[in-house]
């Protein structure tokens, strides 16, 4: 069996890699109009919708059941709430704002997927690897999806990496704890499950959806979340 500090770095390895090539992949996509933007928005938001109502909150529920999801779910609101009061409001940018707290939001659920790949390492090194490649797949769209908007609101590159970076660096804290602590209680799993959901269900409630439709009244938008949304049934 791998040791924990293997599994840890295996974690970090793949959070930081998965989001930064999102980031990276973003420089090759080339934004021209209102309508292509509204589309990407509305991918985004249909991908993170899927993400959050088929895998984090059933699982929550299973984990925990109905009253710990609730209150992460509330707890996941109030906290991005918070956020955005703290973000300045000078210079408003939209489409910047949205990103921050998209990156906050992926960062936050790559904790309890960290603590997966960590837990599933200690059962079998072959489970372990298998949940650390679709762990792979799934921060590529998501550091692409943190990414599209910073690059619309003129970020460098560099920062645009780092941004990326930072949000999959949870996920090796969730593989040493997964690891260390071997079996980690099911409750605080669901918990952290539910909060990364609430934070996702606000974000394309409040941001991602009214500005995609606000950017370009056609039907680009909707195209996109039907398609983003299916993308998150795949993945």
């Amino acid at each position: 069996m791998i040791n924990v500090h293997t599994i840890t770095f295996i974690g970090f390895f793949i959070g930081v890699v998965g989001t930064s090539l999102g980031g990276i992949l973003s420089t090759f996509i080339k934004v021209s109009n209102n309508r292509f933007i509204s589309m990407l928005l509305g991918l985004t938001g249909g991908f993170m919708l899927s993400i959050a109502s088929f895998q984090l909150l059933p699982e929550s529920y299973v984990l925990g059941g109905i009253w710990p999801e609730l209150f992460g779910i509330i707890l996941g609101v109030l906290l991005i709430v918070f956020i955005e009061e703290k973000i300045p409001k000078d210079n408003y940018n939209p489409i910047l704002r949205n990103s921050i707290i998209m990156a906050i939001s992926i960062g936050l659920h790559n904790l309890p997927e960290g603590l997966a790949i960590g837990s599933a390492f200690m059962v079998t090194n072959k489970l372990g690897l298998s949940l650390s490649i679709a762990m792979v797949l799934h921060n590529l769209p998501e550091g692409l999806a943190m990414a599209l908007p910073l690059k619309l609101s003129k970020v460098s590159l560099g920062k645009i990496l780092l941004i990326t970076m930072a949000a999959g660096f949870p996920m090796g804290i969730g593989a040493f704890l997964g690891a260390y602590l071997g079996n980690i209680s099911n409750l605080y799993i669901s918990l952290c499950l539910s909060i990364a959901g609430g934070t996702m269900l606000y974000i394309v409630c409040d941001d991602l959806i009214p500005n995609a439709k606000a950017l370009y009244r056609g039907k680009a938008s909707t195209i996109g979340i039907v398609i983003g949304f299916a993308l998150g049934l795949i993945l």
